[in-house]
């Protein structure tokens, strides 16, 4: 009965440790991003591409777009619309597997814009890779309803 007692210890031990490592991860993915979205809001595009992969992927709209064309114009026009916004998490789902996480989200948003009320759900996934000792946006996608 002992040595149940001690493998039983030793595997919620090890379970712990595996989970505060995933969630650790976690918390690094959700910092790219929420990095991202404060570096979007500033009007701060060195920031924003700081945390994009080279040869990220911008999905928006019916468009798709790489670093430069989005930097150049969608990124104003975002920040201008998410400073106008209260933003709500409904769901949010990561996993990572090796150096890939992706994230999904599903957002209630709501505020004034362009002298418009805005009520909408937003969703985004985003695709994130580990790259050195934090993550990138490899490919990030937004649509509303």
């Amino acid at each position: 009965m002992k040595s149940f007692i001690k493998i039983f210890a030793v595997l919620v031990f090890l379970s712990g440790t595996v989970m505060a490592q995933t969630n650790q991860k976690e918390t690094k993915v959700l910092e790219a991003l929420d990095n991202f979205k404060t570096a979007i809001i500033e009007n701060d595009s060195e920031a924003a591409s700081n945390v994009m992969a080279d040869d990220v992927l911008i999905l928006e709209g019916s468009g798709l777009e790489t670093e430069e064309e989005y930097l150049s114009h969608h990124f104003h026009s975002d920040g201008k619309f998410l400073k106008a916004m209260n933003r709500e998490i409904l769901t949010q789902k990561i996993s990572i597997e090796g150096n890939t996480a992706w994230v999904s989200t599903v957002s209630s948003m709501k505020g004034t814009y362009s002298e418009r009320e805005i009520d909408l759900t937003s969703l985004e996934l985003a695709v994130l890779k580990k790259e050195g000792s934090g993550w990138k946006i490899a490919a990030i996608h937004w649509s509303s309803r």
